[in-house]
């Protein structure tokens, strides 16, 4: 089972990403599911490799998930629980073809397994959905805030 959704965001897709990945600040993203991600070992530094373990707690519940991209256009990852629960889940961050300046936001994942039955059972591309308006939300009131500083600033 394939899932995706997308959301036009006023914000650059390196405003985009940037967001997405600052884990530590995770928590202002109004999201039920992901409630933080943390790397592994925590104190680890510097951009997140290919390959990299990160834990994320999703609904209560601690996933390891392993880093399968992380490029300007794309981050990527999968999870394997119990050798049962499967899927690669991807954020693509592109230039938005109707609005020079913002970014066509994707969110998609492919589920495998029993993950693939199971989430048929569930409102998932609601989910997905809900969570492009709240990663929305987050990312022009950080880029509206940014503007904020940089104008009192001058």
């Amino acid at each position: 089972m394939f899932v995706s959704a997308e959301i036009e965001i006023a914000a650059s897709p390196e405003e985009c990403r940037r967001v997405l990945l600052d884990w530590e600040n995770w928590g202002e993203i109004n999201n039920d599911v992901i409630r933080s991600i943390t790397r592994i070992p925590p104190e680890k530094s510097g951009p997140v490799e290919k390959g990299e373990k990160v834990n994320v707690n999703m609904s209560g519940m601690d996933v390891q998930f392993t880093v399968q991209e992380n490029t300007p256009n794309e981050f990527k990852w999968r999870f394997d629980k119990f050798l049962v629960l499967a899927g690669i889940h991807s954020y693509r961050f592109e230039p938005s073809k109707t609005t020079p300046g913002q970014t066509r936001f994707v969110n998609a994942e492919e589920f495998i397994r029993l993950n693939n039955i199971l989430m048929r059972m569930m409102p998932v591309e609601k989910m997905f959905h809900e969570f492009c308006e709240q990663f929305k939300a987050r990312v022009e009131s950080v880029i509206g805030e940014s503007a904020l500083i940089t104008e009192g600033g001058a």
